[in-house]
């Protein structure tokens, strides 16, 4: 081998609020958390490739010079992406071999196929010398999985795993990529991780589906209001002035757009003033909106919804991620995380016999190398 093995980390995320909004242009409020994917990393002298995770049994190799398309690399189709990408670019790059790890649980909702590509763009441009800002990072790692696995997804994900900043959400612009770092009252709130123990497949149609719908709202609305670019440009009002011109489900998946629009401004303003029941009230609102408008919920999300908003230290609870199984996120009082998880757990039990894991999550941070402490 031309080099010794590195090793590179990149964040998983939650979604505070901005449910199914980032490919519509809208902002959102992701924050980094302390899981992720890590890569162990080392250059080769020849052109080609060997891929292994301790998540899945087996090991994909191949040439970089006959890259597999994504049908044939499966789980790999990921990194692969990253490959194929920068090779369109003109670069030349050596092979590599990468083992990936991590505890992100795949189809959770805490964004491991974005954490993947942050981690294998980061590794490659450090094994490379190659010049690469988070940004960058972030926006090749959007390519890879929307222009090579074919997930019709937004740039939330991404840029969250890419710009992530301890004690802080990242209020990003979907519509032009401007973003700022909005500081949390940290003493005063915890998050938690509900996992419903189902799982998702964005690329078996789930999250493709709502794109199209709510897309093809756009397309009706577009007829009526020329200039119109994106769903977060459309006014609630708008939206229903012109109700009779979209099919019922058009309007639907439109108005859960609109609304979560508006949520994430107010919120932004609620959490610069600290005011967290406030702030709460709009993430139940953004569940109900998930679950009945966009119909991205589940039994046992909703359940584990209304399980957390029972307990008095809970401030507010909805689920994070794509939906169709996952998990939920409850944000709450630090003192009461213990308590707040059993009691949750316990009627989830009670409910489902099987207890969900539930975990407490810390902030995550900008992508890098790990070296030895």
């Amino acid at each position: 081998m031309a080099d010794s093995g590195r090793c590179f980390f990149a964040s998983g995320r939650v979604n505070l609020l901005g449910a199914h909004i980032d490919y519509h242009g809208g902002c959102v409020l992701p924050v980094a958390v302390d899981r992720g994917i890590v890569v162990l990393a080392r250059r080769r002298d020849d052109r080609r490739f060997r891929l292994a995770s301790a998540q899945f049994p087996d090991v994909i190799a191949g040439e970089l010079d006959a890259l597999p398309d994504r049908a044939a690399a499966g789980w790999a189709a990921y990194p692969v992406g990253i490959f194929a990408l920068l090779a369109s670019e003109g670069r030349r790059l050596p092979g590599f071999d990468l083992v990936f790890a991590g505890d992100l649980p795949v189809g959770a909702g805490l964004s491991s196929s974005a954490a993947l590509l942050v981690a294998t763009a980061t590794a490659v441009a450090a094994l490379t010398d190659s010049e690469q800002s988070p940004i960058d990072a972030a926006r090749l790692a959007f390519r890879a999985e929307t222009g090579f696995v074919g997930v019709r997804c937004g740039i939330m994900d991404p840029f969250a795993s890419a710009l992530g900043r301890p004690g802080h959400a990242l209020w990003l612009d979907c519509k032009d990529q401007s973003h700022d770092w909005l500081p949390l009252p940290v003493d005063r709130m915890a998050f938690v991780m509900l996992d419903s123990m189902t799982r998702r497949d964005l690329k078996q149609g789930g999250l493709n589906r709502r794109v199209e719908e709510s897309l093809g709202a756009l397309a009706v609305l577009q007829r009526e209001l020329p200039g119109l670019t994106c769903l977060r440009d459309v006014a609630p009002e708008e939206l229903d002035r012109r109700r009779d011109r979209l099919s019922p489900l058009q309007f639907q998946r439109a108005r859960h757009v609109v609304t979560e629009v508006a949520r994430v401004g107010r919120a932004r303003e609620l959490l610069r003033r600290g005011e967290l029941l406030e702030f709460g009230q709009l993430m139940w609102a953004s569940h109900l909106s998930s679950r009945h408008l966009y119909e991205v919920s589940t039994p046992r999300l909703d359940a584990l919804q209304e399980l957390a908003l029972g307990h008095p230290a809970c401030y507010g609870a909805r689920l994070t991620g794509a939906g169709f199984g996952g998990c939920a996120l409850a944000v709450v009082r630090p003192a009461a995380v213990e308590a707040f998880a059993e009691q949750v757990a316990a009627g989830f039990a009670d409910r489902f016999g099987e207890r969900p894991a539930v975990h407490a999550l810390g902030f995550g941070q900008a992508p890098g190398e790990v070296h030895d402490a």
